[in-house]
């Protein structure tokens, strides 16, 4: 296990003064440091924290955002863009993100960067910090597939491995992670709030996806201003 004595402030200092760590996030940061929830980083630059005890493979914030992504992400090598986005967030295996969006009104949104060669999306997940810990409890391996927002994790687990139990070649780690109920129960006693069975249920406007020509979404808006 990783020394997580200054995950918190190593995350809350990647953070802009332009563009801070909202204050729940703050709070998550501190729980997954008091938890023992850190690892060492495979590529050897910090940390990453996990959101259950047990669980290797799900969503892993890095110790300090992606300063870079948004660069390679719209092709703009201006530096500001990586202030009014703070890529912080990993939401599936194939390299899709969340970051925290500024917009031009000086409200902050966290909002889905697919990775395009999966998940397209590009849009507002959710304009409340809340919501988006709400949706990090409800225990997915991964959010960036909006077609699977109306299952639960059980749900999709039951889909696409209980069928294969019996085969020869199915194996034990095939199992889904651990419910992240201690995060569940943080949520609930810091900020009052409880988690559904589907993100569906938090989600309730379809997230704007990059391949589309034109969207209401003021994060893809934002994005088709600013991609080269």
């Amino acid at each position: 296990m990783a020394d997580n004595q200054d995950f918190t402030a190593r995350m809350l200092a990647a953070f802009p003064a332009s563009n801070p760590a909202p204050e729940p996030l703050a709070r998550f940061f501190a729980w997954q440091q008091a938890q023992g929830l850190t690892r060492p980083s495979q590529r050897g630059n910090g940390e990453y924290g996990l959101i259950v005890e047990g669980q290797e493979r799900t969503s892993l914030i890095t110790v300090e955002p992606e300063r870079d992504f948004m660069k390679y992400w719209t092709g703009n090598d201006d530096p500001a863009l990586a202030d009014r986005v703070v890529v912080f967030f990993r939401i599936g295996g194939d390299g899709s993100h969340a970051g925290l969006w500024m917009d031009d009104a000086g409200q902050q949104h966290i909002v889905a960067l697919g990775s395009g060669s999966g998940s397209t999306l590009s849009g507002i997940m959710a304009s409340d910090p809340v919501d988006f810990l709400r949706l990090l409890a409800i225990g997915y391996e991964e959010l960036c597939w909006p077609e699977a927002y109306d299952q639960s994790p059980a749900e999709i687990f039951a889909d696409e491995y209980l069928a294969d139990a019996d085969d020869p070649g199915f194996e034990q780690e095939d199992f889904p992670d651990p419910e992240p109920e201690q995060l569940r129960a943080f949520l609930a006693d810091r900020f009052g709030v409880t988690v559904p069975e589907t993100a569906a249920e938090i989600i309730t406007t379809p997230i704007a996806e990059m391949d589309v020509d034109d969207s209401d979404d003021p994060f893809w808006r934002w994005v088709d201003s600013v991609r080269k």
